[in-house]
């Protein structure tokens, strides 16, 4: 029986990883925590490992450097000695954080796999870092935990190898299943306090994208839009970052001034999902990433203040709505989401692509199905040295184990009759496109 090392960098990470922290527990594996410190304030991070009654981290490497160079190198030489000493059999991390970045990396470095969770998000957008990291990761991830079928498709256009990604889901539906009906009062009082005070329809809002938070005009814009939105409730759950640089930029007292915006910087998971399901929430204002998923399987509208993002079914379902950073704008589409009556119907037909709820069970049963090959192996490609790809139309359907056995190779990659790339299906329909790789 092998062991697992679980690294978490911020509160995101934390709740994704939950899941299968308690999976582990409950399967008795061997485990070993490691929180780097990338978001890391002793009183938020105990209340998150508290109130979703985790173990403490086994070790905080406290790195909290502002310089993201300085900050990932620190990182990468810390895991590394960690891992050094502890052996796992395997890493996991979930997201596309400088933590994550740097656990992959450690990993490698040290001959150990690495299990990426949440991997083949994309927003193809190489300005964001999140996009940088996400592509740096999967291209050199042992296994890849995907949480959408879109997410298959983005790595298999990208060339990556099919035996190495699974459909999992993300561990995000599995918080929601595992902790949605544990928000009774005794376990959130932050929440059903922010409830009592406002006792009215709200919309909760979230800022912390550096593009946003660090650029004093988008600061502005933002801030402008929430101190002249008057018609209901905002919950306004401040990062640290963004009450910082809100002060910094003296935007904070105009924002204040507002009587209707209700601003709360520290609150535990529990209470930020109790409010989330709170049948008076009516949307969620936001630039996270997490949080459009959440939205969507919570049945609420998002509006995500960013010009593109990495979860476009929601965008395509019209449950989720890009907007740019300006203040007209944002108080527009504001003002046009309350009014829509058509959302009930929309969250039918969008159902929900990101898993069952049980994605940690099914990463967990990977893993220990691979205990014995979880290694780093070279190819045996002694006929032609390397991969060698090929294109071919279908002329009629096959069963894609009789294209492979026919050709000797393996398909990697599948375009629809209108050169879409789509999920590699079993039977390979006459029009279809495949690449494959000679065996």
């Amino acid at each position: 029986m092998g062991s697992i090392a679980l690294v978490v960098g911020t509160r995101p990470e934390i709740i994704k990883m939950a899941p299968i922290i308690n999976e582990a527990k409950v399967r008795d594996l061997q485990i070993y925590i490691i929180h780097t410190g990338q978001h890391y304030s002793q009183e938020m991070s105990k209340q998150f490992f508290d109130s979703l009654a985790l173990p403490s981290p086994n070790i905080n490497l406290d790195i909290q450097s502002e310089n993201k160079s300085v900050q990932l190198g620190e990182m990468i030489s810390k895991l590394g000695d960690e891992l050094k000493k502890t052996q796992p059999s395997i890493v996991l991390a979930v997201g596309d954080t400088n933590s994550v970045v740097a656990a992959c990396l450690a990993s490698i470095q040290n001959n150990i796999p690495f299990g990426h969770i949440e991997a083949g998000l994309r927003s193809y957008d190489n300005t964001m870092p999140e996009e940088i990291n996400r592509k740096l990761v999967d291209s050199i991830s042992s296994l890849l935990f995907v949480p959408s079928q879109r997410a298959i498709t983005n790595l298999l256009y990208e060339g990556l190898d099919p035996e190495r990604i699974y459909f999992t889901g993300n561990t995000i539906v599995d918080s929601i299943r595992l902790y949605g009906d544990n928000i009774f009062e005794q376990h959130t009082p932050k929440a059903k306090e922010i409830l009592d005070e406002i006792n009215e329809e709200f919309i909760i809002c979230t800022i912390h994208r550096v593009s946003n938070v660090d650029n004093k005009q988008n600061l502005k814009e933002i801030s402008n839009a929430l101190s002249n939105f008057i018609q209901m409730p905002i919950i306004f759950l401040m990062h640290p970052r963004t009450e910082k640089q809100l002060n910094e930029f003296n935007l904070y007292d105009k924002l204040q001034e507002n009587k209707k915006i209700h601003i709360y910087t520290s609150i535990d998971y529990l209470s930020i999902l109790r409010l989330m399901k709170d049948d008076r929430c009516k949307i969620i204002l936001t630039d996270s990433g997490g949080l459009q998923e959440e939205a969507s399987i919570l049945k609420k509208p998002c509006i995500t203040i960013r010009p593109n993002t990495e979860r476009p079914e929601t965008v395509e379902s019209k449950i989720n709505f890009l907007v740019k950073v300006d203040e007209k704008e944002i108080i527009q589409i504001l003002n046009q989401t309350l009014t829509n009556e058509d959302f009930m119907n929309k969250f039918e037909e969008f159902g929900n692509p990101y898993g069952d709820g049980y994605a940690s069970s099914k990463i967990l049963n990977i893993i220990e199905e691979r205990w014995s090959n979880i290694e780093f192996k070279s190819p045996e490609l002694y006929r032609q040295g390397s991969k060698s790809f090929f294109m071919m139309e279908m002329k009629e359907d096959k069963k894609r184990s009789v294209v492979e056995n026919n050709f000797h190779c393996q398909v990697t990659m599948v375009y629809d009759e209108k050169g879409q790339p789509i999920p590699i299906p079993d039977v390979l329909k006459k029009g279809y496109r495949i690449r494959a790789i000679i065996k």
